[in-house]
């Protein structure tokens, strides 16, 4: 079986982009500083790199995705993004998922959304 183990983006000011996942996006995991930029070591196992380079552009439709634990959460994140400035790109809201699309600074597509078909069931043990 394969898993997906990191995704890498190439940004233009990587100590930008990574408080802009951190700070306004809530992206949480360990932090390493290499020579290249920055890696999250998210907590779900994936490594978000986050190189000094140039995004391709434009990204068109490929985008990441930040999971919050339920729809009020994303509807609070929307408030927090237009209160910072951030432009919004896309909204939607249906029964059992929410959405809000957003671009980062080096213009990817970013969708923090909630979404109860893949919601993890709470740990029972």
């Amino acid at each position: 079986m394969a898993t997906l183990d990191h995704v890498a983006l190439a940004v233009s000011d990587p100590a930008r982009s990574l408080s802009f996942y951190r700070d306004t996006l809530g992206v949480e995991g360990q932090v390493s500083e290499e020579p290249y930029g920055f890696v999250i070591h998210t907590p779900t196992g994936v490594a978000f790199t986050l190189f000094g380079g140039q995004a391709p552009a434009p990204v068109g439709d490929f985008h990441v995705g930040v999971s919050l634990p339920d729809g009020g959460a994303v509807h609070a994140a929307r408030r927090r993004f237009a209160s910072t400035g951030l432009v919004e790109r896309e909204w939607e809201e249906e029964p059992g998922r929410v959405s809000v699309k957003v671009l980062d600074p080096d213009g990817y597509l970013v969708e923090v959304f909630w979404d109860a078909e893949t919601e993890t069931p709470p740990s029972t043990g």
